[in-house]
């Protein structure tokens, strides 16, 4: 059975580093339109299905296609359509880019050459016009992209299944962010909707990877970023199981201890100093006038300690991978990050390069459940 992906945001979607292959990464099983995968920046797809190429960026699209066929013989279909540096008001369903209505047609378009082909998931890169701009509310409009998008689809292939759209954190805070952060709301806006909508999966952030500027990661990890799609939406479509990216669960405390409890794809939790560089206590940072972080250790699998010099103040907040980091520089060596991931084993298929999950970044008051009550799960 063929299954569609469909590709939108800005310039992480549509790519923006050079590609680093042209040559089709599976010629019988992975398809994609000309002008593809990802059309970007008002240029239409044409109609014509070929073997899925990367053309002059690299898109998540083929690490995408190689993961899932590592483990799945289906043919796929990935397809989309992004704006560079733009913000959802633009791309939305009647936006003036247009770009929701392109996705839509090559749907229809897909449906129409391959009569039998099934909606796969849409995969979302997105976030950080809106993150510099101070957007407020991005929870509730990724509700609404999701919403009109699976209107649309549902018509289109006659189904009321639900249709998962996957999105990634934005990890460019400190890239975009010279001074005070907080307006930059989106990485939290991202973990916060996928935590209250289910058909909203969080793949996890993109602090661990390589960037070329202060906001596009490089293709290598885009490919590898591609991969991380795909693992995710196995465990949904495949495996089926939900999918949870290493995030917080719960924190409590105590005197002068805070207490965080994750879940953890594949325990246990481990602190990288290799693959991240170590910003200064693992990427923790305690918000408090009255105490500070004095040791960050493990307390067993799937639980962190943070040890105080002193009892913090109820007010107090704990974030992770927002506050430090260089001014105008992303990534795994100088921008906004940390070095908490899981032990998962799974490697790209494309490069062999470990597939890691990184905690996503988070702010979150000192006495927090998870909103499904439930933090023993």
């Amino acid at each position: 059975m063929t299954h569609l992906f469909l590709i939108t945001g800005q310039s992480l979607a549509t790519g923006r580093a050079p590609a680093m292959t042209v040559d089709p990464v599976a010629r019988d099983h992975a398809l994609c339109f000309d002008g593809g995968p990802v059309g970007g920046n008002g240029q239409p797809l044409t109609a014509r299905l070929g073997p899925l190429r990367e053309t002059g960026t690299e898109t998540i699209a083929s690490g995408f296609a190689a993961q899932l066929l590592k483990t799945s013989s289906d043919p796929l279909i990935l397809a989309g359509q992004g704006w560079a540096g733009q913000p959802y008001a633009v791309l939305r369903k009647g936006g003036p880019s247009h770009v929701f209505e392109q996705v839509i047609a090559q749907a229809q378009m897909a449906k129409t050459h391959v009569p039998e082909v099934q909606f796969g998931a849409i995969l979302v890169l997105h976030g950080e016009t809106d993150g510099a701009q101070g957007t407020a509310e991005y929870d509730r409009i990724l509700a609404q992209w999701h919403q009109d998008f699976a209107s649309a689809l549902s018509d289109i292939f006659d189904t009321t299944e639900p249709m998962p759209m996957l999105l990634c954190q934005t990890s460019s805070i400190s890239g975009y962010c010279s001074g005070d952060r907080r307006h930059f709301r989106t990485p939290q806006m991202q973990f916060q909707a996928a935590l209250t909508h289910p058909q909203l999966v969080l793949v996890g952030p993109k602090y661990q990877y390589d960037y070329i500027d202060w906001a596009h990661i490089d293709a290598a990890s885009t490919r590898r970023h591609g991969a991380l799609f795909a693992k995710a939406y196995r465990r949904l479509a495949q495996e089926g199981k939900d999918w949870h990216p290493l995030q917080p669960r719960r924190l409590t405390h105590s005197d002068n201890t805070v207490l965080i409890d994750f879940d953890v794809p594949v325990e246990p939790l481990c602190f990288d100093t290799e693959h991240v560089r170590d910003p200064g206590q693992y990427g923790f940072s305690l918000h408090d006038p009255q105490s500070h972080i004095i040791a960050v250790e493990p307390a067993g699998p799937s639980r962190i300690r943070l040890v105080l010099d002193r009892p913090p103040a109820r007010s107090a907040r704990v974030s992770y991978a927002l506050y430090n980091g260089t001014s105008g520089r992303s990534g795994r060596l100088e921008g906004a990050r940390g070095c908490l991931r899981d032990s998962d084993t799974e490697q790209c298929a494309l490069d062999d390069s470990p597939l890691f999950n990184w905690s996503v970044a988070f702010d979150l008051p000192i006495e927090w459940d998870h909103p499904d009550g439930d933090p023993s799960r």
